[in-house]
Formats: structure tokens, C-alpha cells, sequence
């Protein structure tokens, strides 16, 4: 027993001084409980107790219940037999996995670049995959595992070993038995096996900061990642981490989004079109001296219709463009309309419109790649563009989000509101019907609560935030990446002299003091002359502006030219290689990755960006290919995919550069 005590104090130790070395912030977590139950101020909840068969175990203190209840050691051998290589089950999906036949595969690639085509670029390796890899076939070593909830963590190690795992993503949310673990388990000895990334009783934000860095170890790994949970109670942290999976920029704008914005984008700019300097901050103007209010598509606005109908004149209204059937109820058009999406599906908003006639009024901020259709509908006098992500107009500045509602609140701090009114920027559900936006709105989605399923697909599982006027709210993971955008503008943009109400029932929004419709009050509100209003309006879009092609702007694309085909030459080089062996191959590929993303940004390339985004997709692919047991004619698959990876990369050059040298001609 004295050996026994020994040698787990000596693990102890061993653990403490590695985290202390390697993991600071958790070795703080772990030197602050000491401290507290040392003096007292925190009453342990839990024991190490070594059981007479030979095993340790922990105890509830409160109810005198084992944590395992059967020998820890046998129950870890039990976990460490029930994992497998095969391509199914405990699967966590850092990718979206896609099934096309090569007949499927053929169409896309052939296809046209568009907004939804998504698989452009990427179908021939997956489709190529998928043609010889099923969730039957196994693995040579699984490189990435998620342990989620750790109990004495005797099973780790074993785990580990048995897949080959090379990064190990480490959960836990009591920090107490996570304490007690380190009596039990050498983390030391495993971080000599695997990169270990601990989340232990991290909030939402730490996490998700620690589980993307996790991801981006090793991204060329991300396709078929398992995860080991200790107990049944696993789903919710599951889900929670899939929802980081699609915080990231592969996968919810990716290569393809990315590459149309970056070749449309100067359409506009040539044929002299007005486009707005965000570039610098406004003070003082018609926009800072009348109250603002913004009208979108989320549920709070269709439950107020009666109040904006008999209040709307005493603000400037703003709203989106998916807003404005819903507002033609009731015969009122937007002072200044904003739409940011470059759908071509974009043409449903405008359903039971008569544009010409509805915006004859209004002025379009629009950003700077959004559809032909779109901007058609409305008097070219009117409309002022703003970059979207891109840098043509030199100076000018860009600006995005995830979606217009948090976009046109940072525009407006950009240009200078004093008072700003927003309604149906929910960016949650309607806590009764689980309804994403108001009945007119053509891309309507309704939640579904799921309790025992994690998916990658941003559909309709929900979940619950903040909200504004309620304690909690229902939405879905990729409203939260938009909530987490107003408190980047909040904390980036906002003026301490700019205030903002929010009187929307929907999530609660940083900066944005939450502030009901009947606590409002308007009596010192005057009703603006619209007329006048259009004329200032008129007056500060031309001053912040400018219609011309500039040198200066020619001189932007041109040098954006000159950088793709330094990386199409890169491309082309590598074409001309041999590789004796796949391991070699591998690394090149790995290489190319890195030489055509400008890791380090010393190019300011968009196109290495693009590329950026798109070997994020499929590297994964390429790699776990060759990451399959017993896979037979390795090198012809090596030179077919390989073919395909070059022909795909220099499709996309060709298409950049065609596009971008037509607006220098």
C-alpha cells in the first residue's frame, strides 16, 4: 500500500511539473484548488481511494458512490478493446463529408463557379476518395482522437497506443476529478506519444479557442478523427465541439465563396460605380444627428408591424433587402436598404415587389459582389457599394461579417450614429414556433431540438444563448458565430458616445442595451421631413465616395495578377515531379500547402487565401487516402490524384487570372 501511495504522489508531481512547464493556465486551475481546499475555502467533493482488489476508484463524498463502481482497471481495458481503425463509428466530423459518383464528379467539375457551387474545386478528390475508401475499410492509425470526460484516465494511454494517435484533444469539465487523475496517469509519459490539448473546465470561448488550435494541428488529418467518451452523458459536449468546427472559414465561406468575391468584386469599380470610404470614421453628419432604426427579418419585427407602421417617420429606417416584403405590408419603404449576399437566389426577395416603384426613394448600400439581377433593380443614382472583403479600391477599406444584420451595425458605428434602434436582428429563434424569421422571408428554417445527435450540417439543431429579454433563447451554431461579430464590433468600433438599444426578443447582443418597444419612449421624437432627408442623405454618400477607375485602383489588381502567377508557376513546377515513394509525395504535397498559402502574409495574395481555404478542405482527403490499411496499387493512385490536385489548382489560377486581367483591359 505504501508503494502504491508513493508511486501515485510521484505521478502527482511529475504531472504537475509538466503542466507547469507546458500548460500554464491549467496548471494555475489545478496550484488555485489546492490552495482553496487547503485553506478551507473549498470543501473537496470528491476522494482517491485505493480499493482492496487491487485498483483505484473515486468517491462521491456527498452520496458515497464509486465513480466506476466495477475495477477501474478492468473497465479501462473494456474501453480500450472497444476502439477500432475502421472509418466508422466514434467518427467525429471535422469535415463535411461528401458522396459523388464519378459521373456527378465530371458534371461539377465542368460546371460554372457560382455561389452554391461549393464543390467546384474539390469533388474530383472527394468523389476519387470515396470511390475506393468506405466507412468499412480501416486505417492505419487514427492521428487524431477527443477523449471527452477523463474519470482516473486510465485508459489514455492505451487508447493512444492502440490507434497510433499522434494529437489528442483532452476534455474534462470537473476539475476535481480531473485533479484526481493526475495521481493516476502519467500525462507527462503520453505527451512524449501525442500533442496533448487539455480543455479542463474551460468556458465556451477558451475552448473553442483551444479545440480550433487542435484542429489546425495537424488539418491535414481533420477527415476521420474519433471520439472516446467516457461515460453516456456525452452528447451536449460533443455537439458544442461540432459547432466550433463551423466557427471556421472553410466551412462556412469557403475556397469557392471566397474566389467569386475576389473576381467579381472589381466589376463595379470599372464600370464606375460609387464606392463608399470605410476606410475612416464620421462624426457629425445626417446619420449621426437623427436616430436610426434598423428593421430586419427576424421574428421581433412581424410582432411589431403596428408599432413601426405608426412610428416609422420619426427614423431614418433601415433594413435589409429580405425585410422589405414583409415592410410593403404595410406600404412602408426603407430610407436606406443594405444587402450583402451574392446568391443568385437573391432574386425570391424581391417576389410581389415592384421594385422600380418600391425603392424609387431608397438608397443601396450593396456589397461589392453581389449579383447582377440584384443591383438592376434599383437606380444605379442610388446605389453605393462597399468592399466586401476585397482591397481594389485603394484606401477604401473592405468590410464583412457572417451576416447583413451584424454587418449593417457595424457599418453604422462606421459612419457615425449617435442613436441606433435595432428590431429583428434576432439572431435567434422564436422561442414559441422555433421559427428563424417572419413568414415573408423565402430561406425560412425551423429548430429541432436533438439531444442525442451531433451533425456538422448547420441545419436546424438548435441552441440556447443569452437573450435580450429572456434568460435563455433558442438558435442555431451559425447565429452564434453573428452574436460573436456584434461583440467584435462592440469592443473594435463602438464609440463610447454611440448608444444602442436593442428591442428585439431574441439573443442578447453586446453593447446593445436591451430595451423593450413599450419602454420606449417617443415623445421627444419629431417627425422627420423625408423629403430633406433623402437630399442629406444624397449629399453624404457623394462625400464619402467616388465613381472612378483610379490608377491607384488598376495598380491593385494588377499587383494581385503579378502575385497569382508567381504561385501558378510554383503550381506548374510541382507538376513536373517524380516521387519514388508516397511518404514523399505526402510531405510534397504538405509543402505546396504551405508555399502557395503565404502562411506568414508577406505577399498580401488573394489568391493564396483562396488556396489557403481549399487545401484546408482537401488535404484531409489526400492524406487519409493513403492513410488505409492494406491499400493496394498506392503508387497509381499517387499519380491519379496528384493529376487531379494539379489540374484543380491550376483551374482555379486560370479562372482568377482570366477574370481579374479582363477589368486591366
Amino acid at each position: 500500500m505504501h508503494n502504491v501511495e508513493e508511486h501515485a504522489l510521484q505521478t502527482y508531481q511529475a504531472n504537475l511539473k509538466y503542466l507547469e512547464t507546458n500548460h500554464q493556465s491549467l496548471y494555475n486551475k489545478i496550484n488555485l484548488l489546492n490552495t482553496l481546499m487547503e485553506n478551507g475555502s473549498y470543501a473537496e467533493k470528491y476522494a482517491l481511494e485505493y480499493r482492496e482488489d487491487g485498483y483505484f476508484d473515486v468517491l462521491e463524498l456527498s452520496t458515497k458512490e464509486f465513480l466506476y463502481k466495477v475495477n477501474s482497471v478492468e473497465h479501462a481495458k473494456t474501453m480500450i478493446s472497444s476502439v477500432d481503425l475502421k472509418r466508422s463509428g466514434g467518427i467525429f466530423k471535422a469535415q463535411k463529408f461528401i458522396y459523388a459518383t464519378r459521373e456527378q464528379a465530371d458534371e461539377i467539375d465542368k460546371s460554372e463557379l457560382s455561389f452554391h457551387n461549393t464543390l467546384w474545386a474539390t469533388v474530383k478528390i472527394m468523389s476519387y476518395f470515396t470511390e475506393y475508401i468506405s466507412p468499412e475499410t480501416y486505417m492505419q492509425r487514427v492521428n487524431k482522437i477527443i477523449f471527452l470526460g477523463t474519470g482516473l484516465g486510465l485508459h489514455l494511454s492505451g487508447i493512444i497506443s492502440k490507434l497510433g494517435a499522434r494529437i489528442v484533444f483532452i476534455q474534462e469539465k470537473n476539475i476535481e476529478l480531473f485533479r484526481l487523475s493526475l495521481f493516476t496517469t502519467n500525462y507527462n509519459q503520453l505527451s512524449q506519444e501525442s500533442s496533448l490539448h487539455f480543455s479542463i473546465t474551460q468556458d465556451e470561448g477558451e475552448e473553442k479557442e483551444n479545440f480550433i488550435a487542435f484542429l489546425d494541428t495537424g488539418n491535414n488529418h481533420n477527415l476521420h478523427l474519433k471520439h472516446i467518451p467516457f461515460s453516456d452523458n456525452y452528447q451536449s459536449s460533443l455537439r458544442k465541439l461540432q459547432s466550433y468546427v463551423l466557427s471556421q472559414s472553410y466551412i462556412n465561406y469557403g475556397y469557392s465563396a471566397m474566389l467569386l468575391r475576389f473576381i467579381d468584386s472589381p466589376e463595379y469599380i470599372t464600370r464606375g460605380y460609387s464606392f463608399l470610404n470605410v476606410n475612416k470614421r464620421y462624426t457629425n453628419n445626417v446619420i449621426s444627428n437623427k436616430p436610426v432604426l434598423l428593421l430586419f427579418s427576424g421574428p421581433s419585427t412581424s410582432k411589431n408591424l403596428d408599432w413601426i407602421k405608426d412610428n416609422h417617420t420619426k427614423f431614418i429606417i433601415v433594413s435589409a433587402l429580405s425585410t422589405c416584403r414583409l415592410l410593403s405590408t404595410i406600404d412602408l419603404s426603407p430610407d436606406i436598404v443594405i444587402h450583402v449576399d451574392p446568391d443568385e437566389n437573391s432574386a425570391l426577395l424581391f417576389n410581389d415587389l415592384n421594385a422600380k416603384e418600391y425603392f424609387k426613394d431608397t438608397f443601396a448600400l450593396l456589397a461589392s459582389n453581389v449579383d447582377e439581377q440584384t443591383l438592376q433593380k434599383f437606380d444605379e443614382n442610388r446605389v453605393h457599394f462597399i468592399e466586401q472583403g476585397t482591397k481594389y479600391k485603394k484606401d477604401f477599406g473592405q468590410f464583412s461579417a457572417p451576416s447583413v444584420g451584424e454587418y449593417t451595425y457595424g457599418i453604422f458605428l462606421i459612419l457615425g450614429i449617435s442613436n441606433l434602434y435595432m428590431l429583428g436582428i434576432d439572431l435567434a429563434l422564436d422561442s414559441e414556433t422555433l421559427q428563424s424569421h417572419d413568414s415573408s422571408h423565402p430561406f425560412q428554417r425551423k429548430g429541432i431540438v436533438e439531444d442525442n445527435s451531433a451533425s456538422l450540417t448547420p441545419s436546424s439543431t438548435i441552441e440556447y444563448v443569452r437573450g435580450n429579454f429572456l434568460d435563455q433563447v433558442p438558435t442555431f451554431s451559425t447565429y452564434k458565430l453573428s452574436i460573436q461579430q456584434v461583440s467584435i464590433f462592440t469592443e473594435t468600433i463602438k464609440q463610447k458616445d454611440q448608444n444602442i438599444f436593442n428591442l428585439s426578443n431574441g439573443a442578447y447582443l453586446e453593447g446593445c442595451e436591451p430595451l423593450k418597444i413599450d419602454n420606449l419612449n417617443l415623445d421627444a421624437f419629431n417627425s422627420l421631413n423625408k423629403n430633406d432627408l433623402k437630399c442629406e442623405l444624397a449629399e453624404f454618400f457623394e462625400d464619402i465616395g467616388d465613381k472612378h477607375f483610379r490608377e491607384e485602383d488598376r495598380e491593385q489588381i494588377s499587383y494581385q495578377v503579378k502575385e497569382a502567377k508567381k504561385l501558378e508557376k510554383v503550381i506548374r513546377n510541382f507538376k513536373k515531379n517524380k516521387y519514388p515513394n508516397i511518404d514523399t509525395y505526402l510531405y510534397s504535397v504538405a509543402k505546396l500547402a504551405s508555399d502557395l498559402s503565404d502562411m506568414d502574409y508577406k505577399s498580401n495574395s488573394d489568391l493564396a487565401q483562396i488556396y489557403y481555404e481549399y487545401f484546408s478542405i482537401i488535404q484531409s482527403y489526400i492524406f487519409d487516402l493513403f492513410n488505409t490499411k492494406d491499400l493496394e496499387d498506392k503508387h497509381k493512385h499517387m499519380d491519379k490524384i496528384n493529376q487531379i490536385l494539379v489540374s484543380q489548382l491550376l483551374k482555379i489560377s486560370t479562372l482568377y487570372i482570366t477574370r481579374l486581367n479582363k477589368y486591366l483591359k
